[in-house]
């Protein structure tokens, strides 16, 4: 016979999760696309204080540390370069530009002040500056008043500002225009570099209802080399990388907040 019942349906988590990577700050999240195996994991050393006669007198811990780690499905250069913190030198080789690109945020895929990376990205790196912001019904935006072009994390993007009234609705599609230059091939050179540079990682998992639960840790490092298992010719599974990110604390921040957060709207 049961012995208690469900308490709260709402808390019982289903599915995988979005994994996402950002320059330090977590201003411009990445999206990593197909992955398998998310895993977080947070660890400490444990420390004890005895004494010869009562016991433990108090614990505490150290080295407390938290990873997401999963298998990468795709092998994206730019990706590699961004995780693996700086330890590269990624050469690309420019394609043939690509003008008058149209790309449509849907509503409920932006918001005000807030990243829109690009899909179509310079194969240098450089800034993209687009050439129209233009909501459904309201008017082709102004840049540096109604929206600015953002270089962040290495992808280029727009920031639409919130500057009162003159708002266009969150709920109108916005369809950018711009033209690029992708690259042709990337090559990811490694050897010889030995700071790898912190970013932010975090992983989304959204229910049925759109509500989601995010893990956030503020401040990882990749914490193991690249691993590629080949797999034969007619296995038909795809060839990954498997990659974890470890974070340590973030003493920018205070204290009971220096590592990661996890908010959740499941409830």
């Amino acid at each position: 016979m049961s012995q208690t019942a469900v308490q709260n349906a709402n808390t019982i988590m289903f599915g995988s999760g979005k994994m996402e990577v950002s320059a330090y700050g977590g201003a411009g999240y990445i999206d990593l696309g197909a992955v398998r195996n998310i895993v977080f994991e947070e660890t400490w050393k444990e420390n004890k204080i005895l004494s010869d006669n009562a016991g433990v007198i108090k614990k505490s811990i150290s080295e407390q540390q938290a990873s997401l780690s999963c298998d990468l499905m795709e092998i994206d250069m730019d990706n590699l370069f961004l995780i693996r913190g700086g330890i590269d030198t990624l050469t690309p080789v420019a394609a043939a530009p690509v003008v008058g690109h149209s790309q449509t945020f849907l509503a409920g895929s932006w918001a005000y002040e807030t990243f829109m990376p690009l899909e179509g990205q310079q194969g240098s790196g450089a800034l993209i500056v687009v050439t129209s912001v233009t909501p459904s019904t309201h008017a082709a935006l102004t840049v540096n008043t109604e929206y600015e072009n953002v270089l962040s994390g290495g992808r280029s993007g727009i920031v639409v500002h919130d500057h009162g009234a003159g708002n266009p609705a969150l709920t109108e599609n916005i369809v950018v225009v711009y033209t690029y230059t992708p690259s042709a091939s990337h090559t990811l050179s490694s050897g010889g570099k030995y700071t790898i540079t912190p970013i932010a990682v975090r992983i989304t998992n959204t229910d049925a209802l759109a509500k989601t639960f995010i893990i956030e840790v503020y401040k990882a490092a990749n914490a193991q080399g690249i691993t590629l298992n080949l797999q034969p010719d007619e296995s038909g599974d795809p060839n990954i990388i498997p990659i974890k990110l470890t974070g340590d604390l973030d003493v920018a921040r205070s204290a009971g907040d220096m590592l990661f957060k996890i908010t959740s709207s499941q409830l």
